[in-house]
């Protein structure tokens, strides 16, 4: 009989599911479950369940099972991952197959037996926890397992996960909370304190998304943010620039160039020289940010490589090692 492999990301911003049995991936969904706060029945997962965050009546209860990287709520977890894999038509096949978990590359010892005990109550015949940026290089097809350095980057929504890697094992690596959902939280922290607005993450990120380049030759751009003002707590609405969001952004992306300093100042010299000619791999929702590989590419003086498909990298790596294990 087929070995059955299940890979799993959970992710802070969303999950990744992979199956064998269909050979691709068959849930991408946001980490968040509404429940029934009387009776922890489950109501809602993934796209539904995070419509409703922050807008759910006084009886749900919404619950994001995953913080920075890491599982904050394991029986809210374990709920939601029943759900999602039930929800994708699997049968029964996902009791007793083999499971991979991505976990960034520093992880603590308790997310680490967190993930095994969540494999185990799924019944896991055989579990396996790999780097979240192992897993992303070889989503892009890399070359991990030759004698040549690999040096990635994995901006996430939750944690940004860095690592050097040399014949399929990590050399050396870093992580740091500074992520993704980091640049949301600034720009809404940026408007509250300089323009007195109040405005959720949702439209913090939405900001980003429209007006977030780093690029030293990007046009000023405008967009109109409505909120609360918190002087009138009234709604109210102001422009804002892209330049001024720059000045918000870049020491976020600094302290995360510095955090990659640290792990290349790590290496041996035949290791540096690797790096001078492969160049840094950028993977990640927070690699789609507008200029950031120039940006990195200039502070750091080695090439720059924007994964294709970046958010997805991840779960394609999960497909590559499941590929892997079958063949065992």
């Amino acid at each position: 009989m087929k070995k059955v492999v299940i890979g799993i990301d959970l992710g802070s911003s969303n999950t990744t599911i992979y199956s064998s049995v269909n050979d691709e991936i068959v849930f991408y969904e946001p980490s968040v479950i509404a429940l029934s706060k009387s009776t922890r029945q489950v109501k809602e997962i993934g796209y539904l369940a995070n419509r409703i965050k922050d807008k759910s009546p006084y009886n749900y209860q919404v619950i994001s099972p995953v913080s920075n990287g890491y599982i904050a709520d394991l029986d809210a977890c374990n709920l939601f991952l029943t759900h999602a894999l039930e929800s994708v038509n699997l049968g029964r096949n996902y009791r007793g197959a083999t499971y991979i978990f991505s976990n960034p590359s520093l992880s603590t010892p308790v997310n680490t037996n967190a993930l095994i005990n969540l494999g185990k109550s799924l019944s896991a015949k055989e579990i396996y926890v790999e780097s979240q940026a192992k897993l992303a290089a070889l989503g892009a097809s890399e070359t991990v397992f030759s004698p040549s350095a690999t040096l990635i980057c994995d901006l996430g929504s939750g944690i940004t996960d860095i690592a050097l890697l040399s014949m399929g094992e990590i050399v050396h690596a870093a992580n740091t909370f500074i992520s993704s959902s980091s640049l949301d939280e600034a720009i809404r922290r940026y408007l509250l304190q300089k323009q007195h607005l109040a405005i959720g993450l949702k439209t913090a990120e939405y900001i980003k998304q429209r007006l977030g380049n780093v690029s030293a030759l990007s046009e000023n751009q405008l967009v109109e943010v409505k909120g609360r003002d918190t002087i009138t707590s009234l709604p109210s609405s102001i422009v804002v620039s892209s330049y001024e969001l720059k000045n918000v952004i870049k020491p976020l992306l600094d302290f995360i160039i510095l955090k990659i300093t640290d792990v290349i100042s790590m290496c041996q010299p035949e290791l540096v020289s690797d790096i001078t000619r492969n160049g840094l791999l950028l993977s990640g929702g927070g690699a789609l940010l507008a200029g950031i590989k120039e940006y990195f590419q200039a502070q750091l003086s080695i090439p720059v490589q924007v994964i294709e498909r970046p958010t997805e990298s991840v779960g394609r790596g999960l497909k590559v090692f499941a590929h892997m294990l079958e063949k065992k």
